[in-house]
C-alpha cells in the first residue's frame, strides 16, 4: 500500500533516525521494504513539481505495479540525510545540494532530472528596489537550507550579475520551503525571497506591495532545478525498481506537456489548499511548459550537470570541482527511455 506524504522537520528526523542517522552515519540507503521504493521529497507539493507526485503516486503503481512511499522533509539536506541514514532510497533535490554532500564524503549518484529549468523569481519588499540594494542594505534573504536550490540560485544570480564576489556578503535566514518564505515575506520577517512563479503571481494579485527583481531562468540558462539522487548501494539493490520509477517519471512528464486539465487535477490533489486561482494557474502552466520544465527525455545532460558542478565550486559549496563521472550515471535513465519508447 502506498503511503501518502507527511512533513518531517529536523526534530522529527532526529526522533526517528537518531542523531547518527541525521549525520549520515547510520548506513547509506537500502534495507527496509524491498518491494517498496522509498522516496524523500524536500518540500510539500508546489505548482512546479506535481509531476513528481504524479509519477510516484499514480503512474508508477498503475503502469509498472511499483509500490512507493513518500516522506516530505523541510529542506533537501534533511531529505538527503534520510537516504544516507537508510530510511529512504531516493532523494529529490538540487544538484548543488548533492554536490555539497558528495564533497563531504557522502555517496550520491544522479539518475534522472524530473525538473529541468528554474521557475523561480526573486521577490522583495518595497524597500529593496535593486539587486545591489540587497547587499547595500544587508537585506535578510529567506532560504530553505544553506545548500538548497533557492539559496544557491540566489548566490549564482547575484554572482553572475556582478553584485557579489562571495556568498559571505549575503544575509541568509533559514525559513523553510517556499510557501513558508512567502508568509515570512508578507509579515516582514525577511526582506527577500526566491519564490515559485505561481506564488509570485498570487502575491501580486493579492496586492502585497512586493517587487520582482529578477527571473532566475533569464540568467541561469543551464540550470537543473532538481534531480533524483541515489546511493550506489541502493542502485545495486533496487535497480529494477529505479528503472520503473524513472520510466514512470518520463510518462508523467510527457502526459503533462499538453494537458492543462491534468495539471489542474494534480494541483487540486497534491498542492495544499488546491493551488492558485484559475487565472494564475493557467498562466503558471503556460510559463512552465514554455520553459520545458518537465523534460520528456529525463533531462540528465552532461553539459547541464557540468554547469551545476562548476557552479557548486564557484560559489563555495565544494572546495574542488567534483568530476562529473563521479556523480552522474545515465544507465538507469537510458533503460527507462528504452522501456517507455515513444509512448
Amino acid at each position: 500500500m502506498r503511503r501518502r506524504a507527511y512533513l518531517r522537520t529536523g526534530a522529527a528526523v532526529i526522533g526517528s533516525t537518531g542523531i547518527a542517522g541525521l549525520a549520515g552515519c547510520g548506513g547509506s540507503g537500502g534495507g527496509g521494504d524491498g518491494g517498496t521504493l522509498r522516496l524523500a521529497f524536500q518540500a510539500p507539493a508546489e505548482t512546479v513539481d506535481v509531476n513528481t507526485w504524479d509519477a510516484a503516486d499514480r503512474v508508477a503503481p498503475a503502469e509498472y505495479d511499483l509500490d512507493t512511499s513518500i516522506d516530505v522533509f523541510e529542506g533537501v539536506d534533511l531529505a538527503a540525510q534520510s537516504v544516507l541514514s537508510g530510511n529512504a532510497d531516493v532523494a529529490r533535490g538540487s544538484v548543488t545540494a548533492a554536490a555539497n554532500l558528495v564533497a563531504a564524503g557522502r555517496e550520491f549518484t544522479f539518475v534522472s532530472v524530473p525538473i529541468r529549468s528554474t521557475d523561480y523569481v526573486l521577490v522583495t519588499d518595497g524597500e529593496i528596489d535593486s539587486l545591489e540594494a540587497i547587499v547595500e542594505q544587508d537585506a535578510v534573504i529567506g532560504m530553505s537550507a544553506p545548500n538548497g536550490l533557492d539559496a544557491v540560485q540566489t548566490i549564482a544570480l547575484l554572482s553572475e550579475e556582478g553584485v557579489i564576489e562571495s556568498a559571505d556578503e549575503l544575509n541568509f535566514q533559514r525559513v523553510g520551503y517556499s510557501s513558508a518564505r512567502r508568509a515570512a515575506l508578507a509579515e516582514g520577517s525577511i526582506d527577500v525571497s526566491p519564490q515559485h512563479y505561481a506564488q509570485w503571481l498570487a502575491m501580486r494579485e493579492e496586492g502585497d506591495g512586493l517587487t520582482r527583481l529578477a527571473t532566475f531562468g533569464d540568467v541561469l540558462t543551464s540550470w537543473i532545478q532538481e534531480t533524483y539522487m541515489v546511493p550506489q548501494s541502493v542502485i545495486d539493490e533496487k535497480r529494477p525498481q529505479l528503472v520503473d520509477f524513472v520510466a514512470a517519471q518520463l510518462l508523467a512528464n510527457r502526459r503533462l506537456a499538453d494537458d492543462y486539465e491534468r495539471y489542474g487535477t494534480l494541483i487540486d490533489e497534491y498542492v495544499d489548499g488546491g493551488g492558485p486561482e484559475e487565472r494564475v494557474q493557467r498562466r503558471t502552466y503556460d510559463f512552465l511548459t514554455d520553459v520545458d520544465v518537465w523534460p520528456p527525455g529525463g533531462g540528465l545532460g552532461r553539459d547541464e550537470v557540468d554547469y551545476m558542478l562548476d557552479l557548486s565550486a564557484r560559489v563555495g559549496l565544494t572546495d574542488e570541482r567534483i568530476p562529473t563521472d563521479d556523480v552522474m550515471d545515465r544507465s538507469i535513465l537510458d533503460d527507462a527511455l528504452a522501456r517507455v519508447g515513444a509512448r
